[in-house]
C-alpha cells in the first residue's frame, strides 16, 4: 500500500504541477461580451504587432510586463504614434520579485493582435476588460483567424453571448469593425468561425523564468494569511461584500485535511497597495471597485465583462516542501472590478462568496480540477472533479463558499495537515 499511495501521490503531484505551470490559465472570472459591446466600450481599437517584450516594471497598480506595439492599423480613438507601449498587469522584476495576475498571458516577439484599449495618462495602452480585449492571430491551413487566451470554462454568464467563445475569422472580423468603426454600419456578425482542428490557442502565464509553481511557506510555522480590503467596499452592493470575504477564508481554514490559516479581520487599508514589487507587504488585500483602472473598462449588468481576478506576489527562489522545489508566495491580491454588485448579490450574495473562495484557491496556488486546456473536459473528469469548486466553470448553484472533496485533495497535497501525509479526500486511496 505504501509504494501505491508514493506513486499516487507522485501522479498527482505531477498533475497539479503541471496544472499550476499552465500555458493558457483561467483563473479569471468574467461574463462573455458581444464584440459589439466591447467595441462600443473601447475608447480605441487597433490592429499591432508585439515588436519587443520589455522588462517588467512597477506600474500603478502593482508589477506589469510590457509590450512595446507597432500600430499597423487604427480602427477607433484618437490617433497613436507609430509605436506605443502595452501594459498588462503580472511579471518578474530583475530582482527576482514577481507578482501574478492569473488568467493574462505572456506576450512574444512577433505576435500579431487585435487590441480593444484605453490609454493610460503616460501613454501606456491597457486591454479593456483584460483578456476580453486582447485578440492573438493566427492561421491554419491558409485561414488567418484571431482567438483570445480565454479558457469558456471560467465564462459565469451561464451561456450568455456564448457563440462570441468562438474564433474569428480574421478578414472578415477586421472588414465588420472597420463597418462599425468608419461607416457606423453594425452589420450582423458574419465572422464567427467554427475551430477547424487547429485546437484551442495556449499562452505561458508569467509564473517565473525558474517555470516554477507558488506555495505559501508561512502556513508550516501557523502564521495566518490574514485578507484585508480597501476602504468602502464594492460600490451598490446589497449583500454584505465583507462577509463573502470571511466565508472565503474560513472554508480554507477549517478544511480538516490540510494545514491552511486564513483569516479576514475586516481591517482596511486607506488605498491599493503597491508594493510587492519591492518585497514587502502591507497586507492580503481585496481590492474593491478596480483602482486604478487596472481592468479597464466596468462591468455592465447587461453586457458582461471582468468580475475579478487575483494571484500571488513571490520571490523566484526554488524552496522545497515535501521534496519538491516552488516559488515562495509573500502576498496575495484579489482584485474586483468595478460594476459587478449586480452578480456578486445573487443568490443572497452565494455567488460573490463563490467567486472570491475560487479566486483565493488561485492565491494559494491551486489549479483547475478540470474545464481547461490543461486539466481537460470536464466531460471526462471523475465525478469529484466535475463538482469541485475549483472547476473552471463557476457554478452559481447556491453553494458559496464550500471546498469539495477534489479541492480538498488538491489541498493536501500541497500543504498537508502533517508532514508526509496525504489525505485523499476524493477516494484516491
Amino acid at each position: 500500500m505504501h509504494a501505491v499511495r508514493k506513486h499516487v501521490l507522485s501522479t498527482m503531484l505531477l498533475a497539479l504541477l503541471l496544472a499550476l505551470l499552465s500555458g493558457r490559465a483561467g483563473a479569471l472570472s468574467y461574463v462573455m461580451m458581444s464584440d459589439e459591446s466591447l467595441l462600443d466600450s473601447s475608447p480605441l481599437l487597433v490592429r499591432a504587432e508585439v515588436v519587443e517584450a520589455l522588462p517588467a516594471v512597477r506600474g500603478p497598480g502593482g508589477i506589469e510586463s510590457r509590450y512595446l506595439l507597432r500600430i499597423d492599423e487604427q480602427f477607433k480613438g484618437s490617433p497613436l504614434p507609430a509605436r506605443v507601449e502595452l501594459a498588462l498587469p503580472g511579471g518578474v522584476l530583475a530582482s527576482g520579485i514577481g507578482q501574478i495576475s492569473y488568467g493574462v498571458p505572456s506576450l512574444r516577439t512577433g505576435h500579431a493582435l487585435l487590441l480593444f484599449a484605453e490609454q493610460r495618462r503616460d501613454g501606456v495602452l491597457l486591454a479593456e476588460q483584460l483578456t476580453l480585449g486582447l485578440f492573438l492571430r493566427g492561421a491554419h491551413q491558409g485561414l488567418a483567424y484571431y482567438t483570445r487566451a480565454l479558457d469558456s470554462g471560467d465564462d459565469q454568464g451561464q451561456g450568455r453571448n456564448a457563440a462570441y467563445h468562438r474564433l474569428r475569422d480574421a478578414l472578415r472580423f477586421e472588414a465588420w469593425l472597420r463597418d462599425a468603426s468608419f461607416a457606423k454600419r453594425r452589420r450582423t456578425p458574419d465572422y464567427l468561425i467554427d475551430d477547424p482542428g487547429i485546437g484551442a490557442a495556449k499562452f505561458n502565464l508569467f509564473l517565473g523564468t525558474n517555470l516554477l509553481p507558488i506555495r505559501w511557506f508561512q502556513f508550516d510555522t501557523n502564521t495566518a494569511l490574514n485578507w484585508v480590503s480597501i476602504v468602502g467596499g464594492q460600490t451598490g452592493m446589497v449583500q454584505d461584500e465583507f462577509a463573502m470575504i470571511t466565508a472565503a477564508a474560513n472554508a480554507l481554514t477549517n478544511d480538516p485535511g490540510s494545514k491552511l490559516t486564513v483569516t479576514h479581520s475586516g481591517g482596511t487599508i486607506p488605498s491599493a497597495d503597491t508594493h510587492c514589487d519591492n518585497g514587502t507587504s502591507d497586507g492580503h488585500a481585496v481590492l474593491w471597485n478596480d483602482p486604478g483602472n487596472v481592468i479597464a473598462g466596468t462591468y455592465n449588468c447587461g453586457s458582461g465583462g471582468i468580475l475579478a481576478n487575483g494571484g500571488p506576489c513571490f520571490f523566484e527562489t526554488a524552496t522545497l516542501s515535501n521534496g519538491q522545489p516552488y516559488n515562495e508566495a509573500f502576498e496575495g491580491r484579489i482584485r474586483v472590478q468595478d460594476g459587478v454588485a449586480c452578480y456578486f448579490d445573487g443568490d443572497a450574495g452565494k455567488n460573490g462568496a463563490e467567486v472570491m473562495l475560487h479566486e483565493m484557491g488561485h492565491v494559494i496556488g491551486l489549479g483547475h480540477s478540470c474545464g481547461d486546456a490543461q486539466s481537460g473536459t470536464c466531460g471526462s473528469a471523475t465525478a469529484a472533479e466535475q463538482i469541485a469548486t475549483m472547476r473552471a466553470t463557476a457554478f452559481g448553484d447556491g453553494r458559496g463558499a464550500s471546498l469539495k472533496p477534489d479541492d480538498q485533495a488538491a489541498l493536501a497535497l500541497v500543504y498537508p495537515a502533517a508532514p508526509g501525509v496525504a489525505l485523499f479526500a476524493n477516494g484516491f486511496e
